[in-house]
């Protein structure tokens, strides 16, 4: 018999603190909505697993995996049951090597232990909609056959998209056997939306409106979560010839936060329930190759970069990445890394882990070959590696690929080894 329980635990940083996701140094002056994390913890016949969505832009293995050490504690829940991942909110704190972190990580962990505490007889059910007005490939092919990234709107150079969207809405549900809600996991694949006018406000971007309206949308309390697809390389700008409508004070970022709402609402009216199934989680570590230290050339292209952008003449995001990715490995030569994919099953839902900012293709070939009826994909998940583009990216170039710290390839490896967790998990 199914229990399952849902928490949110308030984790907004006092107002000063260091913010991250844009080029400029920032610092918190206020908040506009506070930031959340949501557990949710299933457990069928000693078979468990847990899921905790971060409204943090990253956060590296090395704080997660000590959340999930005092997981283990709390709980009994060993790491390959609990999936950690964060939204990409990038109007949240910066995160590293400072006492908000380690505060962070500890109230991760009590949420999937208020979570776990909680469970109490559920039902569980899941389903997808499709969403396409708000996700576009952000990599275009140019007039003069380079790859560029958010190269503007109705630039008339551009040709075409460099690559596919993602816009299924997934979602999982949990309620109780009366048919109230307890809580809904959502998963989009869009990078997120962006508060330009703002830059300073703690928020959790669309996430968090999305959780707020698919409540009012259902006329429930009940704890919500959107959880990022692989979206690397997905934004909400169209580029080819349609204006965005302005960001202005939160509007749009409200308006997509309602839409994926919406789909989710109408993918869960077609859900079915279970109050028995089966329950796994499974993991492994894969090593990812550095890129070559910093050459002489790259030291050069590197100060012709910098200079460009302090004399205020036109500097590509691409250009800006490859600087900083070589001042990086100038002060610390890169290594190898250890991170982990990760995979959970719930009955004919899977749900993926991978350890960064995950390109879309790299996610619908997961999708394509999974095993199970419904796949959903969160990136940023256990781990925070940067970009993972295809390798056909790292031929292309641009900001994604140019900022990599990793070699190509990588990308088609985690996918690999998440066609082999979910195959181990359905046998």
């Amino acid at each position: 018999m199914l229990t399952a329980g849902v928490s949110c635990v308030d984790v907004t940083p006092p107002l000063g603190t260091p913010m991250r996701g844009y080029f400029e140094e920032r610092t918190a002056s206020t908040v506009h909505d506070p930031l959340h994390v949501r557990g949710f913890a299933l457990e069928d016949s000693g078979a468990a697993v847990a899921v905790a969505i971060c409204d943090i832009i990253g956060l590296s293995r090395e704080y997660i995996d000590q959340a999930k050490a005092l997981i283990a504690e709390t709980t009994g829940l060993l790491p390959e049951q609990v999936l950690i991942a964060c939204t990409h909110t990038h109007t949240g704190p910066h995160t590293g090597d400072d006492a908000y972190t380690e505060w962070l990580w500890r109230r991760i962990a009590d949420a999937v232990s208020i979570a776990w505490q909680a469970r109490e007889p559920a039902e569980v059910g899941w389903a997808s909609a499709t969403e396409e007005r708000l996700v576009f490939n952000r990599r275009y092919r140019m007039a003069d056959g380079s790859v560029q990234t958010n190269p503007g709107i109705n630039n008339p150079d551009v040709i075409e998209p460099a690559g596919p969207t993602d816009p299924e809405v997934g979602v999982m549900v949990l309620r109780r056997p009366c048919g109230e809600t307890l809580g809904v996991l959502g998963n989009y694949a869009l990078h997120y939306v962006g508060i330009p006018d703002d830059f300073t406000s703690f928020s959790a971007d669309y996430f968090g409106f999305f959780s707020t309206m698919v409540q009012r949308l259902r006329g429930e309390d009940f704890v919500a979560a959107l959880s990022n697809g692989a979206s690397g390389d997905i934004n909400n700008h169209n580029v080819m010839g349609h204006v965005t409508p302005r960001n202005d004070h939160y509007q749009h970022c409200e308006r997509a936060g309602a839409i994926v709402a919406a789909n989710a609402l109408w993918a869960w009216n077609e859900a079915e329930f279970a109050t028995e199934l089966p329950i796994a989680g499974a993991f492994e570590e894969v090593t990812l190759d550095p890129r070559p230290p910093a050459t002489e050339e790259d030291l050069a292209q590197a100060q012709e970069i910098e200079e460009r952008l302090a004399a205020g003449k036109p500097v590509r995001m691409g250009e800006r990445s490859f600087a900083r990715r070589i001042r990086r490995f100038e002060a610390e030569p890169p290594t190898a890394c250890a991170t982990v994919v990760q995979a959970l099953r719930i009955g004919d839902l899977a749900i993926v882990g991978a350890p960064g900012e995950f390109f879309v293709e790299l996610g619908l070939e997961i999708k394509r070959r999974s095993p199970f009826a419904q796949t959903m994909v969160i990136e940023l998940a256990n781990d925070s590696v940067g970009y993972i583009p295809t390798t056909r990216a790292f031929e292309e170039g641009a900001y994604e690929a140019n900022s990599s710290r990793f070699q190509p390839g990588f990308g088609e490896q985690i996918v690999e080894t998440a066609v082999g967790l979910l195959e181990s998990l359905k046998d």
